[in-house]
């Protein structure tokens, strides 16, 4: 079973189908933490996605495994669900598969992000987008970027590779929770 750590690590560099950490995609799929309490099921739906900027509509799933991301966006094991304390963790492709996060790079500070859940519409608006190193396990914090920080709200972090078409470094835009609806 990998550590937390490795796993954070395997999660960063499958995202786009490399082994950039040495790990073979065959070992590639993530296992839960050693004390994570249970949570969804690997591949299950966990909510919808919308960006009205970049035209995204799709599916959030557990896992960050192969088989998830050929299909929807995957949710971080570990991170927070939708629409509590911490941060929810998304990881989806660029150029591949159905391509999800195609023109994440487009998103402007204060757009507005979308999950669907249980029945409720969290909004999230965008507050930074950055570059980061495929190993880079900040961007997992509960307060993304800042080491051993406490939730302070919700938050929701979504994850590609760049440049388009490699998997050199990691695409990172981060929401802050703005407001909670019920749908009916």
């Amino acid at each position: 079973m990998l550590g937390r750590k490795s796993l954070a690590a395997t999660a960063l560099a499958v995202c786009c189908g490399s082994s950039v950490l040495g790990v073979p995609r065959a070992q590639a799929e993530p296992a839960a933490p050693v004390a994570a309490p249970a949570g969804p099921k690997e591949g299950a739906l966990i909510a919808r996605l919308q960006i009205t900027r970049i035209g995204l509509k799709t599916e959030v799933r557990e896992g960050v495994g192969e088989s998830v991301l050929r299909r929807a966006v995957g949710r971080y094991p570990g991170t927070a669900l939708p629409g509590r304390d911490g941060n929810t963790a998304l990881f989806g492709h660029r150029t591949t598969w159905h391509r999800p996060f195609h023109k994440l790079d487009r998103i402007r500070r204060g757009d507005p992000i979308v999950l669907r859940a249980g029945g409720t519409s969290y909004v999230y608006k965008a507050s930074g987008k950055r570059v980061i190193e495929p190993d880079d396990r900040r961007v997992l914090e509960p307060v993304p970027f800042k080491r051993g920080s406490a939730p302070d709200g919700g938050y929701i972090t979504l994850i590609t590779c760049t440049p388009k078409g490699s998997d050199r470094y990691r695409l990172v835009v981060v929401g802050k929770l703005h407001q909670k609806k019920r749908i009916r």
